[in-house]
């Protein structure tokens, strides 16, 4: 026969026993998932570049946080053949006793410079397309801001001590795809309107819309480049869509919980391979007794993988096509006319990736088939070498999955680091258990003392399905509880150090007003820290996209104006984490702070030169000390902070950041500080409460799925490990029942092994939820994380109850043979 022939045979063969049943669904799952996530990302990404050329408003947008100097703008209309300039900002807008934070769009009188304005006289009205905005003394708003507001069309609204009329419920903006992701409301009006208000509101952005052919734009782009090192350009033909760096971070997310199930995956075909691997050890063992060479048997042995592999691929492509158009469907909100695709090169890309993936969990096994000889081929006896091999070989490969997936570094490397602590205190306990247990069970007669005998007497392979049943259960509580933990823990934190009231920005001249209302009303302001508002451009002489290259938060967040603070002495609620802090009266102004998340993420050392642009002009400082938060005394802390003296050099437009206790009564009278400074930014609690809800109820939407993906990987896992033992529990039946025990005293040996082995995983899979909250709520979210002992305590009895009565499932149906028929096993 050849070796195709026979590989086909000994294929068909494996499939029809449990154990390749098991291989092929593991390994289809595992597909399925990932091809799902590539497909949809890959449609997405589509739609991203597709949407970018008929929704820009423009040929070109130019965005800065500050606004240009004249000449610079003189610059740009020479270049360009049309420009028209907006500016955005977020402000307060109060009406009839209700007041919203919104984003306020400023237009001229080109806007819009490319497409139509969709408008209408209520929020019900048919839509009516408009060339121009609004005029002089007019303000549209949106649907949902009309709602909150309870304003109409022919209302009066009062902005400071300018009144705008409602005039039109703007439905869509022709540049409106600049806005990202954002879910503001907003409103429009004309800038002209507000010409004499003098206000200055949070998030500012002046955004210069351009109308230019190619060659024109190359020639902007170049401009831009040289003397705008702060600005964005965001264009047609090749361009950057602003939602697809929000993507690429939500598809990093899914691609690092992703990691999760393919450590499930490793566990579960290593369990499964244990039965698989004796099997494949007799065959070559028989080819060899036949004259057939090893590297023959073992081309068959891969062949034979590769047909199980083609075999899973085929079905998980075809449920993952039909995953893409179901959840194409549900994008259709965020994406309006998004479509799926058949899309090739994700396929062939993920494709090879999981195949390079299963040879990494297969390679320990084609090892150990290579280098053993006939005689222990024939034995097919496992070995602790073999064993920490496979162990070592796979959560190495799986940690260099996570780090090509992961947009978080530091993130990454602590959930890897608290699965490798549990996988550890797993091993630790083991050997602890069974070990002292066979030293307390030599002098004591009775079956719990022979359990623990035995089982130190296999205490290698009891290690390995110890470290898969744990690893499934620190995995499946990491993915279920730790958010609903954090979102408690926040909750309680925030409100007990940040009071009800959050002041985000308030201006020099809002201070005395703030102080005036919080006196009459009984408010009491607990904290005030000053800050200005400071872009980072530049690393080391570098543009900051040349510098950092991989996305994450803090690159998004550090990209647009983050609050820079300075203080002579450290914080009270920061402490020195690496460097010197700078001295009382200390000369150089030119040094700065950074938390260790942030120098983590862009790839920062101290002696780094980092240039801001602070109110449109550039400085440079030397990056000199690390800080970090400390919980407990007031949680307002800021990312960079530099000496006060920078203060008195730079002249910067200084804001503050604060909180504030209110009584009841007072919540009433905020619309009035609201209509004299709509520029005052200040968040309720309540509301900052309401907005983690709802991120928190929008994740676990998208978890469910996930969860569900977890959970039956979970279930082939503690298949596979019991499984993957079966011939070994046969045997050890037969022999105890040879020997006289009854079927009784069988099943209780069989509890006291399951029990006592899933206590040890348990107990290690809730070391290791404890351990990744601690490390990563103070790392990422700066919060002391507290678990819920009873909640842990009955995760570990739920576990045990599970695998306990799973694995007497088997050793039932075991018993249910002969004694004769389990000795022949």
């Amino acid at each position: 026969m050849s070796s195709v022939s026979v590989a086909l045979d000994n294929a068909r063969a494996d499939i029809k026993g449990s154990d390749g049943r098991l291989l092929i669904l593991t390994q289809t799952l595992l597909i399925f998932f990932l091809l799902t996530l590539s497909l949809t990302s890959a449609s997405v990404q589509r739609y991203l570049s597709d949407n970018l050329d008929s929704m820009l408003g423009a040929d070109m947008a130019v965005t800065s946080y500050d606004a240009l100097a004249s000449d610079e703008v003189d610059m740009l209309t020479t270049l360009a053949a049309r420009r028209s300039t907006t500016q955005l900002m977020t402000l307060t807008l109060a009406h009839k006793g209700a007041w919203q934070r919104a984003q306020l769009k400023l237009i001229d009188d080109i806007y819009p410079l490319q497409g139509e304005l969709k408008t209408g006289a209520s929020r019900s009205a048919e839509h009516v397309s408009r060339t121009r905005g609004p005029g002089l003394g007019e303000i549209w708003i949106g649907p949902r801001l009309s709602t909150k507001l309870k304003a109409a069309v022919g209302d009066v609204m009062t902005l400071g001590d300018t009144q705008l009329a409602v005039t039109a419920i703007v439905f869509h903006e022709p540049d409106r795809l600049m806005e990202g992701h954002s879910v503001a409301m907003r409103a429009m009006v004309h800038s002209a309107s507000l010409k004499g208000a003098n206000l200055d509101g949070t998030n500012n952005r002046y955004r210069y819309l351009l109308e230019a052919n190619a060659s024109e734009r190359s020639a902007i782009e170049a401009w831009v480049a040289e003397t705008l090192p702060a600005a964005e350009i965001t264009k047609k033909d090749g361009g950057s869509h602003p939602l697809a760096l929000f993507w690429q971070r939500t598809e990093n997310f899914l691609g690092l919980a992703s990691v999760i199930l393919f450590f499930m995956a490793a566990v579960a075909v290593d369990m499964a391979n244990r039965r698989h691997l004796v099997r494949q050890k007799h065959r070559l063992a028989l080819y060899l007794s036949f004259g057939t060479r090893l590297s023959t048997g073992l081309k068959i042995s891969l062949f034979q993988w590769g047909l199980g592999f083609i075999a899973s691929l085929c079905i998980g492509t075809a449920l993952a096509y039909v995953a893409e158009g179901f959840l194409i469907g549900q994008l259709a909100d965020q994406f309006p006319g998004i479509s799926w695709g058949w899309h090739t090169a994700a396929l062939v890309k993920t494709t090879l990736l999981t195949l390079a993936l299963l040879l990494a969990f297969q390679a320990p096994a084609l090892w150990q088939l290579k280098s053993s000889s006939v005689a222990s081929l024939i034995r097919a006896q496992d070995t602790p070498r073999a064993t920490f091999l496979r162990t070592v070989w796979g959560f190495s490969s799986l940690a260099m999955l996570a780090s090509f997936y992961s947009d978080n570094a530091l993130l990454t490397g602590m959930t890897l680091a608290a699965m490798g602590g549990a996988l550890l205190l797993m091993l630790l306990l083991t050997w602890l258990v069974l070990t002292f247990g066979e030293l307390w069970a030599r002098r004591r007669p009775g079956l719990l003392p022979f359990s623990f005998f035995m089982m130190k007497q296999r205490i290698f392979s009891k290690s390995t399905q110890i470290l898969g049943l744990g690893l499934c259960g620190l995995l499946l509580l990491f993915t279920l509880m730790l958010m609903q933990d954090i979102r408690t823990s926040m909750d309680g934190y925030v409100r007990s150090n940040d009071g009800n009231l959050l002041i985000s920005a308030a201006q020099p001249k809002h201070m005395k007003a703030i102080e005036t209302w919080a006196s009459s009303t009984g408010s009491v302001i607990r904290a005030l820290r000053p800050f200005t508002n400071a872009q980072l451009v530049k690393i080391n002489g570098a543009k900051l996209d040349d510098f950092v290259t991989k996305p994450s938060d803090t690159l998004s967040n550090v990209k647009s104006p983050i609050r820079l603070s300075w203080s002579e002495a450290v914080p009270d609620n920061n402490r020195v984490v690496d460097g010197n802090w700078w001295q009382p009266g200390e000369a150089d102004w030119h040094r700065i702070s950074a938390e260790p998340e942030v120098l983590t993420d862009l790839g920062l050392a101290l002696g780094d030169t980092l240039t801001f642009q602070i109110d449109g002009k550039l400085h440079d400082f030397k990056l000199t000390v690390s800080h970090a938060f400390r919980p407990g005394r007031g949680s307002i802390t800021f990312w960079f902070q530099v000496p006060p003296l920078m203060v008195t050099e730079v002249a910067p437009s200084v804001r503050y950041i604060g909180s504030m206790e209110l009584p009841d009564a007072a919540w009433g009278t905020l619309d009035t500080l609201w209509q004299q400074f709509p520029d005052l930014s200040m968040v309720p609690l309540k509301e900052l409460t309401a907005r983690f809800d709802a991120t928190l109820a929008m994740v676990t939407k998208l978890t469910v799925g996930f969860a569900a993906m977890v959970l039956l990987m979970a279930g082939v896992v503690i298949a596979a490990s019991i499984k993957g033992f079966e011939a070994d529990d046969r045997q050890k039946n037969g022999l105890l029942m040879s020997m006289g025990l009854g079927k009784r005293d069988c099943m209780k040996l069989s509890f006291y092994d399951w029990l006592i082995t899933a206590l040890i995983a348990g107990s290690g899979a809730a070391a290791g939820t404890w351990l990744a909250g601690l490390l990563i709520y103070q790392s990422q979210f700066s919060l002391a994380y507290s678990p819920d002992p009873a909640w842990l305590i009955g995760s570990v009895l739920v576990m045990c109850a599970v695998v306990c009565s799973i694995g007497l499932t088997y050793s039932r149906r075991s018993l249910s043979a002969s004694v004769t028929d389990l000795l022949a096993d």
